[in-house]
């Protein structure tokens, strides 16, 4: 059985961050999410950022190598390359994730494959802990609608994502390939499908998660209700978990449908366990603020890494946050810090009789 645990949070598995964390101290994040550009070849319906149109911003190249070597030497553990735009776009992509490697970062890409090329695949996998694709729809017509781009880009990254399989398999590669679809009115009845064609090209596994919601987003700015999507079209999701084999696993997140994306926590406190970078080359509190000044620890441009994270204006403005943002009404649905803001807020409100287990 597969070991894959994408529907929950690991922050148990970091107790010296956790137990640091808990007493006050001023930790290292344990994983860092940078969006190396703002630059993207689609124009994905559901995108969070849709609203900033992609205006091409990137980060320096210089700085992008040096974020990595200093992510290593100050303790990070893992980085996904992802973000607000598409990665693969930027042009010292594959010196910072080797670079980040070899600083004993674990790298991770989340990319729409349809500039995965083989040659990308040959230079990069074996510098990778794992690689996720964005794929919406295998119908071309209903993939187009979403990604915005024309139907025919459906093939091509399946191909991409065939040679990387091939790839992985014969260089006997550790890396895991997985497919990611989100739930959308759009695609619901497509789930299977997806899911089966994931299966057929020897990917390591299939994800299906809720629709995250921003405030700005045009396409759905009424919202999705991700709880009744699901319940709609249970039988097929059911049908879509059950193509799990020992080679392949197929995953529906439950957990996270579960809740609707509404927070039984009052505040965030998961913020000094992930940080975020955008291609404007400054660290934030979150990707849904990016742009935001109030919202930014510092410049890379002007500071490393290191001296932006543990500065004494980012310790205050992550307190801020944790004692002043009101979590229901600022926050998007389903944030990347809402999974470990449920233990966190649980472990901050400790109960009565805690030796009693």
């Amino acid at each position: 059985m597969s070991k894959l645990f994408l529907d929950g949070c690991k922050l148990f598995n970091h107790l010296d961050r956790l137990n640091a964390w808990s007493k006050g101290m001023d930790i290292a994040p344990v994983h860092v999410e940078i969006s190396p550009t703002n630059a993207c070849n689609y124009r994905c319906k559901f995108c969070y950022a849709d609203y900033s149109r992609h205006k091409p911003t990137f980060i320096p190249d210089e700085t992008l190598i040096q974020m990595m070597q200093d992510m290593g030497d100050m303790g990070v553990r893992s980085c996904l390359m992802a973000g607000d735009g598409e990665p693969l776009l930027h042009p010292a992509l594959t010196k910072a994730i080797t670079t980040g490697k070899n600083a004993g970062v674990d790298m991770a890409l989340n990319t729409n494959g349809k500039l995965l090329t083989p040659e990308f695949s040959e230079n990069n996998l074996q510098h990778l802990t794992w690689l996720r694709t964005s794929v919406m729809a295998l119908d071309p017509d209903i993939y187009a609608e979403l990604h915005g781009v024309k139907s025919h880009n459906i093939s091509k990254v399946l191909s991409n994502l065939e040679a990387a399989v091939k790839i992985k398999h014969r260089d006997n590669l550790d890396v895991t390939l997985g497919i990611q679809q989100v739930l959308l009115p759009e695609n619901a009845k497509d789930v299977y499908n997806l899911a089966y064609r994931s299966r057929e090209i020897g990917v390591d596994y299939f994800v299906l998660k809720p629709f995250s919601l921003h405030g700005e987003n045009e396409h759905y700015k009424n919202g999705i209700s991700a709880l009744a999507l699901r319940d709609e079209n249970i039988e097929l999701l059911n049908k879509a978990e059950q193509l799990t084999t020992d080679t392949f696993t197929s995953i529906i997140r439950w957990n996270t449908f579960s809740d609707d994306g509404e927070r039984e926590y009052e505040r965030c406190y998961g913020l000094p366990f992930i940080a975020q970078v955008a291609s404007d080359s400054k660290i934030y509190t979150c990707c849904p603020f990016f742009g935001r000044e109030e919202f930014a620890y510092g410049d890379l441009t002007k500071a490393s890494f290191p001296e932006i994270w543990h500065s004494e204006s980012a310790v205050n403005l992550r307190k801020k946050i944790a004692n002043d943002l009101d979590v229901h009404k600022e926050c998007m649905t389903y944030c990347r810090h809402h999974q470990i803001n449920k233990v966190l807020w649980n472990l901050k409100k400790e109960p009565m009789h805690v030796n009693f287990i």
